[in-house]
C-alpha cells in the first residue's frame, strides 16, 4: 500500500511539473480546444445521420444545438471568453494607438510653442541688445563731442 502511495505522488508530482512548462501547457490547451471542436462537430454529423432523430424529440436539432453552445460555454476554454479577450485587447490596442498620438501631438504642439517662444526672446534679446548698443554710441559721441568741446 505505501508503495502505491509514492508511486501516486510521484506521477502527481511528474505531471505537475509537466504542466507548469509553457510549451506543454500551450500544446496541451490547443489539443485540449481542438478535440473539442472536432467531438462537436463529430456529434453534429452523428446527429444529422441518425435515422431516428425525428423520433425522438419534435425539435430534437433545437435542443441538441442548445446542448453543444452549452458545452461550449462550460468548455474548458470558454469561447465566448476568449472572444471577450480578444475584443478587449483590441480596444485596448486602439486605446493605446489613441493615447500615444496624443501624446505626440501634445509634444509637437509643446516643441511648437516653445519654439515660438524662445524665438521671441531671441528677437526681444537682440531687439535690446541693439538699442543699448544705439544708447551706447550716442552716448559716446555725446561724451567725446563734449570733450572736443573743452580742448
Amino acid at each position: 500500500m505505501k508503495h502505491e502511495n509514492i508511486l501516486n505522488e510521484d506521477i502527481i508530482k511528474y505531471l505537475t511539473e509537466l504542466y507548469s512548462n509553457p510549451l506543454f501547457k500551450k500544446g496541451f490547451l490547443d489539443f485540449f480546444e481542438k478535440t473539442q471542436k472536432e467531438g462537436i462537430e463529430a456529434a453534429r454529423k452523428f446527429w444529422n445521420t441518425y435515422p431516428g432523430k425525428s423520433s425522438l424529440l419534435p425539435n430534437a436539432s433545437e435542443v441538441f444545438e442548445r446542448l453543444i453552445d452549452f458545452y461550449i460555454i462550460l468548455g474548458f476554454v470558454p469561447r465566448k471568453s476568449y472572444e471577450d479577450a480578444v475584443k478587449m485587447n483590441e480596444e485596448l490596442k486602439k486605446e493605446n494607438k489613441f493615447l500615444q498620438d496624443f501624446i505626440r501631438e501634445l509634444n509637437l504642439k509643446l516643441i511648437a510653442e516653445g519654439g515660438m517662444k524662445m524665438q521671441e526672446l531671441w528677437k526681444s534679446a537682440i531687439d535690446r541688445q541693439m538699442e543699448l548698443s544705439k544708447e551706447v554710441t550716442k552716448n559716446f559721441f555725446e561724451l567725446f563731442k563734449k570733450m572736443s568741446g573743452r580742448q
